[in-house]
């Protein structure tokens, strides 16, 4: 069972490899702004996403993601089936 750390520090790696110029260090509580990532890459962040979770980001949502734990949040919330 993946903790919540662990699906945090999987968002992280995947933030890194994504973007692995970003002007400030990637943590769970920084924004995508705060980090230097551009609206592109964060789409690009949230394709990669999609595919190594196997779901789909509903567009009416992309706007309240904007920091990793946003994405944690929703990935949690995706998994329990809410």
């Amino acid at each position: 069972m993946t903790t919540r750390e662990d699906l945090t520090n999987e968002v992280i790696a995947l933030t890194e490899r994504t973007a692995p110029d970003l002007e400030a260090t990637v943590t769970a509580d920084l924004s995508f702004d705060e980090m230097g990532m551009d609206s592109l890459t964060r789409m690009d962040l949230l394709a990669a996403v999609e595919r190594a979770y196997g779901l789909e980001v509903p567009d009416d949502q992309i706007g309240d993601l904007i920091r990793i734990s946003d994405v944690v949040d929703f990935l949690t919330a995706s998994k329990a089936g809410v």
